[in-house]
């Protein structure tokens, strides 16, 4: 991969002109409002940072060299700053270490990412009251008796040009984004193809006009292909590492990874009433030289919670892939839950490797961060088998991990399930015999099966099963397991 620092990409822009922009009258016409000057405007975005507090320090210490050459410099989020480090996640309240940390590095705007949904609505609506920038969905649809208090854009003011700011959020084949059903209540989502037309106005109204997008990659090169008046989808979601931005029909689309390893400095050159430019530059926030002392003194504060560092047991060879720990999870349902089978989605592990070692209990909310509860449900073979190929398919058509059993998917020429095969770990596997299967309450409300009962909880979550599970084991070794095909 190619790193590109800081010390390569600054260039001091010297530019000349300044765009129109217009304005709506109390009668609705434009008005045209128009300057003798020229700007370039700059724009810091990252994306799905999934509370990676410990690379604040050096992210904020970019951002402070940055707005050494570009004064005015605003600094986005295309969404998904939570989820992912119990240190931020199972804070009190939750979420707040990234709130603060973000406010203090300067954060202009923030899209609403499927994970800000993660705490429920009143949490996210207590980080959008402590942030001193807005959260921006288009494309919800709030009820009037709920305190929810988000914008669908906002118009910011940066060198004499407004710059418009528009926000998106992913809707699945569900009708709603990627997270837990419940914690949706009462909300509705439009798709965004329901919404992007009502907001084109902007186009007139504005000098610059930037989606900020919690859609994916691929959806927004799509958006791009359909509604040309964007000077820049600034995404998120997918966490893809567009190294080498492009513009796709006219339109800058880029993003940043994840895990803020990485930014992206856009640049729009205005000049005679027109966006005459748009580069964009990965940067390398990972590996920048300094750290900025007073993000670093409050992380140091955040991360000094001994509740987190007690090791449950020893992982005597290094786990490799997600599957690894995929199956020990699974493993710990299936024990403490006294299930016959476990299953959990791939989506539901954040982490995809693990050093050999002690295993905390943070090490354990690191892969596993969405506190699901676990609920064991009685189907017969033939209702399992169904309740395989479901998942596979709502997996993106991977099959889950399991404990208790292998099984390959027998899929079609168009990649989708049409068959199932199961060996047990002991025993053989009938059709007909009535099971106990457990899951988590996410796999258990978006994944469509049938089932003998209506499903017991346990009233634990995956991630307390686990740390019984590796407290009564002490060492684990999962080198090399794999049960899915």
């Amino acid at each position: 991969m190619k790193r590109i620092f800081l010390w390569i990409v600054i260039i001091v822009v010297v530019a000349y002109g300044l765009k129109t922009c217009f304005f709506k009258n109390s009668d609705g016409a434009d008005s045209d409002q128009r300057s003798d000057k020229d700007a370039t405007v700059a724009v810091l975005s990252v994306n799905d940072m999934h509370s990676a507090i410990d690379m604040m320090p050096r992210f904020a210490a970019l951002t402070d060299s940055l707005r050494q050459v570009y004064p005015d410099l605003l600094v986005f989020s295309a969404g998904d700053n939570r989820t992912g480090n119990p240190i931020n996640d199972q804070y009190d309240p939750t979420n707040h270490p990234m709130i603060a940390l973000m406010n203090k590095v300067g954060f202009d705007l923030c899209a609403i990412g499927n994970h800000e949904w993660d705490g429920g609505v009143d949490a996210l609506q207590r980080n959008i009251e402590e942030a001193k920038f807005p959260f921006l969905c288009a494309n919800v649809v709030v009820p009037g008796d709920m305190k929810l208090e988000v914008k669908p854009y906002e118009i910011l003011e940066n060198q004499g040009l407004k710059i418009a700011v528009l926000g998106l959020v992913e809707v699945g084949a569900g009708g709603i984004p990627g997270v837990h059903p419940k914690l949706l209540a009462k909300l509705r989502f439009k798709r965004p193809e329901e919404v992007l037309p009502e907001y084109q106005y902007l186009r007139n109204q504005c000098d610059v006009f930037i989606l900020l997008s919690h859609l994916g990659y691929e959806e927004d090169l799509e958006v791009a292909r359909q509604y040309s008046g964007f000077d820049a989808i600034l995404g998120g979601h997918s966490h893809t590492l567009v190294e080498y931005p492009k513009k796709e029909n006219g339109v800058m689309v880029t993003q940043a990874g994840s895990g803020l390893r990485n930014a992206t400095l856009t640049l729009f050159k205005v000049r005679n009433g027109k966006v005459v430019d748009v580069t964009a530059t990965t940067l390398d926030v990972e590996h920048f030289g300094k750290k900025n002392h007073e993000v670093q003194s409050m992380l140091d504060g955040f991360n000094d919670d001994s509740r987190f560092n007690m090791a449950l047991a020893t992982a005597t060879t290094p786990f490799q892939n997600r599957e690894e720990l995929g199956c020990m999870v699974t493993d710990a349902i299936r024990e403490v839950s006294g299930a016959d089978f476990a299953f959990n989605n791939t989506g539901g592990l954040r982490i995809d490797r693990m050093k050999k070692g002690p295993i905390t209990i943070k090490d354990v909310y690191n892969i596993d961060p969405f506190n699901n509860e676990i609920v064991v449900y009685k189907m017969k073979g033939s209702q399992l088998e169904r309740f395989i190929m479901e998942s596979y398919k709502k997996n993106g058509r991977y099959p889950s991990f399991v404990s208790g059993m292998s099984y390959e998917v027998n899929t079609a020429s168009d990649g989708y399930p049409k068959s199932v095969s199961i060996t047990l770990d002991h025993g053989r596997f009938s059709r007909e015999a009535i099971y106990t299967v457990a899951m988590n309450s996410f796999m258990a409300s978006t994944v469509r099966f049938e089932s003998v009962d209506d499903g017991e909880s346990q009233f634990m979550t995956s991630e307390e099963m686990v740390i019984e599970f590796l407290k009564n084991h002490k060492t684990v070794s999962y080198q090399g397991v794999s049960r899915t095909k």
